[in-house]
């Protein structure tokens, strides 16, 4: 897919929850989620992995994979795989919105952050043009977020979607 065409179908990247709330430096990262889990894919764990070098080789420190964030991308891109339509918000779900998915699963969000692609052949192929694009490279080399989930998801015609949440935890002062 062509950078053009990326940018066409992907549109801007999601961010909310931009409260000024101080939070905790982050944890040593986690190491990339276990693909014999069950619950995360090869594909996933590569994308996780991509993600993490990119970061590295911007000077910052890898992401932490999280279970919470992992389901919210999962719903996401399963709702975008069911209504064959790639987007942040999907009003026709049961959970159109980031913020309705952190609370779905108990998310305690500062910060959230979204990217979104769709039918890209393998992980190398997602990550690069996610990086060619403005708004989901800030996601992914955004400071102010700590941990990461990644799900995908095939359509009923053989489509295949890609999301991947970015937060780090509202903490009490």
């Amino acid at each position: 897919m062509t950078a053009s065409r990326f940018l066409a179908v992907a549109g801007a990247a999601f961010i909310t929850g931009s409260c000024a709330v101080p939070v905790p430096p982050a944890p040593s990262p986690a190491p990339a989620p276990a693909a014999a889990s069950g619950r995360v894919g090869a594909t996933e764990a590569r994308i996780f992995n991509l993600i993490n070098a990119e970061r590295r080789r911007q000077g910052l420190p890898a992401l932490e994979y999280n279970r919470q964030l992992d389901e919210m991308a999962r719903i996401q891109a399963q709702s975008m795989a069911r209504f064959h339509k790639m987007a942040h918000v999907l009003p026709q779900s049961e959970l159109p919105t980031l913020t309705d998915r952190a609370r779905h699963v108990g998310y305690p969000f500062g910060r959230l952050a979204e990217n979104v692609a769709h039918d890209y052949p393998d992980a190398g192929s997602v990550v690069q043009g996610w990086m060619i694009s403005k708004g989901h490279r800030a996601n992914i080399l955004n400071s102010e977020v700590v941990e990461t989930g990644i799900g995908i998801a095939r359509s009923s015609s053989g489509g295949i979607y890609y999301c991947q949440v970015f937060g780090r935890r509202l903490t009490s002062l």
